[in-house]
């Protein structure tokens, strides 16, 4: 008779010869993107739910954006995958959470490597969460339909649709006065751009107001979980019993994962609990839910009421770091399509209102091309926002000026990209992979220090606080990323739905105490026993073994099944972003030993 042991042998073998585990991707495989529309949980509240007397209608202005009779009850995501010749399906689907007003897009590099790396047997699908689908993305698809053509024309138009001129008051004519904008250089203040829009007119761009979504009142982690859970149900009948459904998320949206593993997904008396419908939980460069006390049922309730009454408290966040979000998202689109199609020439953005208002004339102060631009906003070195920088680059030909943490309201030490007063001089970008990088001669991308400012010494003990460490290196493709910020995903969540989530985050890792899970769940934390790898890079958010030590003391998962692989030079943005992931290697030996645990299972 065949002992266990040997039994053991040959079912891992016969994994090897299947295709399971990861093999080297064949010369001439295409990883494909799709983006994918389900139906989402039916919200009572959304329009399109069907249930009269509770729905909220659609605003005119939802309407111009997704037509006269949308049901917004939709879950979306990007699915990354590798067609396979013989249409067999994938033995792995990871799906991942974005974090704090992000889109899908930023899981697009990890998510090919992965993909390539696992041979087709593993699909990504990055989650777009529900406010994406009310963007007015019609200036950036009009914007790319005459980039494609070389029509420049086209997209001032594309610009001029998000933009329109500006004439201030003022005793000197346009187009020399004071903020005077001339987005065409035309000499002439021309009307907004108005494109064909969803109710079958035309209209200048839509920028949604609060009480233009008071519906997303209702949207908190009780609704996007459940839309969630649809898409692991999904999973589960594709890759089978035998198959890994595997859950996880960036940033805040490692919060989100463990949320949804914490759930209770039955509001009577019995337990569903959302860990049970998955194989393990990927955390990158997020702790997870933390500790939190959060308001009495009746505060709860009347929090709710006030969201959804029209001039109440905002549902969506209006603003990042000064910058008003929806239009950071709208312009960030053209700029990127701008820096992929006109590398190296003047950031087309710069002559728009909106680059030259508060913090934004600060940050694109100097003259710059359209990379310029996207460096100055996400790269580690210049950004002023740790949670949205990655390693990308430098721009050294200017004057720099190094500003301390706290000169801005939040901000980490970056450095100022200054106008060197020549208006000749247009500032360029220099790529991760660019051999002259300053301050680390010759630059090696992932191997060598990048720009010195977030080089920070030896690595402290595991037992210690976070704090960063190690020599950064430049790992993330700022080309990739223009690419993504016009994609479908997209980079940033324009109307990142604030009310009512962050209510209930504030219940931390545990609502038992709002006495009511028909409006919010997260009661399993404690019984979570799911593997769990966590991702952390030296300079990001969660750089130690500390950083995660809360979230694992909470969970019933056995130690050995606690994992964590920090990245050492790697800021926030870089564990999804950098162009070829040192991360990727334990993600999927992580993964690959999952599959063959639970293929062991069954015998």
């Amino acid at each position: 008779m065949t002992t266990r042991h040997a039994l053991a042998g040959l079912i891992l073998a016969g994994v090897a010869a299947s295709g399971a585990t990861i093999a080297s991707c064949p010369s001439g495989s295409l990883v494909q993107q799709q983006y994918v529309v389900r139906a989402g949980y039916v919200e009572p509240h959304t329009p399109g739910s069907g249930v009269g007397g509770v729905e909220m209608p659609a605003t005119l202005a939802v309407q111009k954006i997704v037509g006269a009779a949308p049901n917004l009850n939709r879950v979306s995501y990007v699915r990354t995958y590798q067609p396979k010749p013989s249409g067999a399906p994938p033995r792995v689907i990871l799906i991942l959470i974005p974090g704090f007003i992000s889109g899908a897009g930023p899981f697009t590099p990890l998510a090919k490597q992965l993909v390539t790396a696992f041979n087709g047997n593993l699909e990504v699908w990055a989650v777009d969460r529900r406010p994406n689908q009310l963007e007015d993305l019609r200036g950036t698809n009009y914007a790319a339909a005459h980039f494609a053509v070389g029509d420049t024309n086209g997209v001032l138009d594309a610009l001029q649709f998000l933009f329109p001129d500006v004439d201030p008051p003022g005793p000197e004519p346009f187009p020399t006065g004071p903020g005077d904008v001339d987005v065409d250089g035309d000499g002439v203040v021309d009307p907004p751009f108005a494109l064909p829009d969803a109710l079958g007119g035309s209209s200048p761009f839509v920028k949604l107001a609060q009480n233009d979504v008071r519906f997303a009142a209702y949207w908190g982690v009780d609704t996007y979980v459940r839309d969630w859970k649809i898409l692991v149900d999904e999973a589960r009948s594709i890759v089978g019993p035998q198959g890994l459904v595997l859950f996880g998320g960036h940033s805040m949206g490692t919060g989100w994962a463990t949320a949804f593993a914490a759930y209770d997904f039955d509001p009577s008396s019995g337990v569903d609990p959302g860990y049970a419908k998955i194989d393990g939980l990927l955390l990158l460069e997020g702790g997870g839910l933390g500790t939190g006390t959060g308001p009495t049922l009746a505060s709860y309730q009347q929090s709710i009421a006030d969201l959804a009454a029209t001039d109440g408290p905002d549902v969506f966040l209006s603003s990042f770091s000064g910058a008003d979000l929806a239009l950071l998202g709208a312009s960030s689109g053209i700029a990127g399509l701008d820096g992929v199609n006109r590398p190296g020439q003047h950031a087309l953005l710069q002559r728009t209102s909106f680059a030259q208002t508060f913090p934004l004339n600060v940050l694109f102060g100097a003259p710059a091309a359209s990379e310029t631009i996207v460096g100055l906003f996400l790269d580690d070195d210049m950004s002023p926002a740790s949670m949205l920088a990655g390693s990308f680059g430098f721009s050294d030909d200017g004057p720099n000026t190094l500003i301390p943490a706290g000169a801005f309201p939040g901000a980490s030490e970056f450095y100022l990209a200054g106008d060197d007063g020549n208006p000749q001089t247009l500032r360029q970008w220099k790529n991760y992979s660019d051999p002259t990088l300053p301050s680390c001669p010759p630059n090696v991308a992932n191997v060598s220090p990048g720009c010195a400012l977030m080089n920070h010494g030896p690595r402290p003990l595991p037992t210690d606080p976070p704090a960063h460490w190690g020599d950064e290196k430049e790992v993330s493709d700022i080309y990739e990323a223009m690419r993504i910020l016009s994609a479908p995903g997209n980079f940033l969540e324009w109307y990142f739905v604030s009310g009512r989530v962050f209510l209930d985050f504030s219940y931390g890792r545990d609502s038992s105490s709002l006495g009511d899970e028909s409006l919010l769940a997260i009661t399993q934390t404690a019984n979570v026993n799911v593997p769990i790898l966590a991702i952390g890079g030296s300079n990001g958010l969660t750089p130690t073994e500390a950083s995660y030590a809360s979230l694992f003391g909470a969970v019933a998962t056995p130690p050995a099944d606690e994992e964590i692989f920090l990245a050492e030079g790697y800021a926030h943005l870089d564990v999804v972003t950098a162009a070829h992931n040192v991360a990727v290697p334990p993600i999927v030996d992580w993964m690959n030993r999952l599959l063959q645990r639970k293929l062991l299972a069954g015998f």
